[in-house]
């Protein structure tokens, strides 16, 4: 087993391969950064964003995996495709080469559309216009294209327990984040009862319930 380092920041979308190495029981060590005026810099202070996107980043985002080799993997998609490689018998990447097709389609429309759109215009409006008078406008976009979002993926839920085929995928652990981001920037969940039930069944395993603690993410749902 390769040696891994984390870069991550609470709260983030490193939450999820952060979730998963905890659910696989592989070892690693996180770098904790926090986020500043110009980016993520460590929590620690021992480097800046631009030190960060010279040696680790080159956007300066996280998550960011790095492997003992010194190779450093970015991009969500993936880090989390890595990670179910170290932990074949989970079969987290889907079955069959349709069921990983459809994975990849899942992770790459979470990570583009609904995460560098929807909730890139809600949280950074700044990266959309310079015209800081535009900002809500750009926020109230973004909140709308999450809500489409959690219409659509409460729609592919519909009488199904997974998101993608008969039996859990890296797709599960990945819609965990935005349904908290979903919270905090308003969006009604009652209207998306599927959507809810996989989050309650995420939020019964203790990998994802320890992470939550760690990072200071509220359960949605009452711990049992």
């Amino acid at each position: 087993m390769p040696q891994l380092t984390l870069y991550r920041a609470n709260g983030a979308c490193s939450f999820v391969p952060h979730a998963l190495l905890k659910e696989l029981g592989i070892e690693f060590t996180t770098v904790l950064l926090k986020r500043g005026p110009d980016g993520y810099d460590a929590a620690d202070g021992s480097f800046t964003n631009a030190q960060y996107r010279r040696t680790v980043h080159h956007n300066g985002y996280v998550p960011a995996l790095q492997v003992d080799n010194g190779e450093i993997i970015t991009e969500m998609p993936a880090i989390l495709t890595f990670i179910a490689n170290l932990a074949p018998e989970r079969k987290l990447l889907g079955n069959g080469i349709v069921g990983q097709a459809k994975v990849l389609e899942w992770l790459t429309w979470l990570s583009g559309s609904l995460h560098g759109m929807g909730f890139g215009m809600s949280f950074r409006p700044g990266r959309y216009t310079d015209d800081e008078s535009l900002y809500e406008t750009v926020r109230g976009r973004g909140k709308g294209l999450v809500d489409a979002g959690f219409g659509r993926i409460d729609k592919l839920l519909d009488g199904k327990s997974f998101a993608s085929g008969d039996a859990e995928t890296l797709v599960d652990y990945n819609l965990t984040i935005f349904w908290y981001w979903g919270r905090e920037i308003g969006i009604s969940l009652d209207k998306f009862p599927n959507y809810a039930a996989l989050i309650r069944r995420m939020e019964g395993k203790e990998s994802v319930k320890r992470v939550a603690e760690l990072e200071g993410k509220k359960l949605y749902f009452a711990p049992a």
